[in-house]
């Protein structure tokens, strides 16, 4: 088994060139490269990451507020154009501080994280860009909206 902080420290590490890095790019290699199952079986790895109080709030479900707030990217091509990968995980994590108890008082992403913060955070990140993708996946108008293509020649 490998480093479980390896990946969150290498994100943090990698801040500020993730400020110039395109989100979209990230949801369009997701789209390409996986399929519903995988998507379906890594959330639920991070899901598990946090503590069982916290669980709940992740999980994807109609009635579940925190999705409902992060669909409203779904509408905002602006976003779409301009939006950098520490952008999205500022935006999840301010959505998470409005919808989820637990993120309530979180650490901002840029202080000084302890390491289970950054773990926290890196798979808050994660389970959002996983919902994100998996809608775009299954919904053509979301990678219009998005600027992104699922196939080699398909939008």
């Amino acid at each position: 088994m490998g480093d479980i902080n390896k990946a969150p420290n290498d994100f943090f590490e990698n801040w500020n060139n993730l400020k110039s890095m395109p989100y979209k790019n990230v949801i369009e290699q997701f789209v390409k490269r996986s399929d519903e199952n995988k998507m379906m079986n890594a959330t639920q790895f991070e899901i598990e990451n946090f503590p069982k109080k916290v669980r709940k709030d992740l999980t994807v479900s109609e009635t579940n507020i925190f999705y409902h707030g992060l669909s409203g990217l779904f509408k905002d091509d602006k976003w779409w154009k301009d939006a950098s990968v520490a952008d999205a995980c500022t935006f999840y994590l301010s959505c998470a501080r409005n919808f989820i108890p637990y993120f309530k008082d979180y650490a901002q992403e840029e202080d000084n994280l302890s390491q289970k913060q950054k773990n926290e955070i890196f798979s808050l990140y994660q389970i959002c860009t996983l919902f994100i993708s998996w809608n775009a996946m299954r919904e053509k108008n979301l990678r219009k909206i998005m600027g992104i293509k699922k196939g080699l020649f398909l939008r």
